[in-house]
Parts: C-alpha cells; structure tokens; sequence
C-alpha cells in the first residue's frame, strides 16, 4: 500500500508538473539589437581630378565635318563638344564611358559625326585651379560610320571648372 501512494503521489507530481509547464507563456527569445555600423569615412584631403565637374579644352583646334572639337565633360554626364561655324554647341552624349582616377576612356557615337573615341590618362591626380595647366592627355580619334579615321591625334587638356565653363 506504501508503495501504492508513493506511485499515486508521484504520478500527481508528474501531471502537475505537466500542467505547470503547458499553462506557463512561451518564452519568447530575447533579441539584441545590434548597434549600426559607423559612416563609411569620407575622404580627406583634395577632389580626384576624375571626379571635377567641369569642361576639358583641347590645346589644339581641329575640325571635322565642318564642326570644331572644343572638347569633352566627365561629370555629370560623359560628353563631347562639337561647335559649329555658327558657334552652336553640338554635344554628343558618350554611353561607353569609363572613368578611373588615372584614365579616362570614352565612345561617342553619333549619325552625323562618325564614332568618337577619347583614350587618356590624367597627367595631375588631384584637382587644379590653375588655368594653364594641362591635366589630361588623350588620343583622339573621330571615324566615319563605315570605320574611315577623320581626325587621330595625341593632346593635352586643360580643365575648366564648370561654373568657368558655363560663363563661356
């Protein structure tokens, strides 16, 4: 009979405990929240030369299908100039255009003036504010659409600020 209440007494235990457990809430996992992660840091010191916005004059004029090359912008947007006799600008806007901290290479295509292609390098890393001073030299090639060379020449450019180049 002890034994009997003993098996009785344990099984209530059990029951209880079972019930204690199914009654309790369901713990629900503590979540940690992880701090952000610090800003990136910003670069200190000058511009890169590659990214001024600005315009970039050749140091010398040629002309191509009657159309002056004055030059070339990278930033915003990659494009050539082209100026007419009657002093209209005719950009043409570059979609293959790759732009590093030393090298410039754009492709320029359009109906009238064949393929553009302006392959350099920076001659200064960082951005300058003096006004004669050349900071990239490219080869410059213009090509008909059937692939003829109009116009092939090595240059030098020199930059010109964008609030400068507007004014012009």
């Amino acid at each position: 009979m002890r034994l009997l209440r003993l098996l009785l007494l344990l099984a209530l235990g059990v029951g209880a405990a079972i019930l204690v457990v199914r009654l309790l809430p369901p713990r629900t996992p503590q979540v940690v929240e992880q701090p952000p992660p610090p800003p990136a840091a910003k670069p200190t010191g000058p511009p890169l030369q590659a990214d001024a916005e600005g315009s970039y004059v050749p140091g010398y004029a040629f002309t191509v299908n009657h159309a002056r090359f004055a030059g070339f912008t990278l930033r915003p947007d990659a494009f050539v100039t082209f100026q007419t006799a009657a002093g209209t600008d005719q950009p043409l806007a570059c979609l293959d255009a790759v732009i590093k901290a030393a090298t410039v290479h754009l492709r320029c295509d359009d109906p009238q003036m064949g393929t553009v292609t302006v392959d350099g390098r920076f001659l200064t890393r960082f951005v300058t504010n003096r006004p004669d001073a050349a900071v990239v030299s490219a080869l410059v090639t213009v090509r008909t659409g059937s692939g003829e060379v109009l116009y092939s020449a090595r240059d030098q450019f020199v930059w010109h600020p964008v609030d400068e180049a507007s004014s012009r």
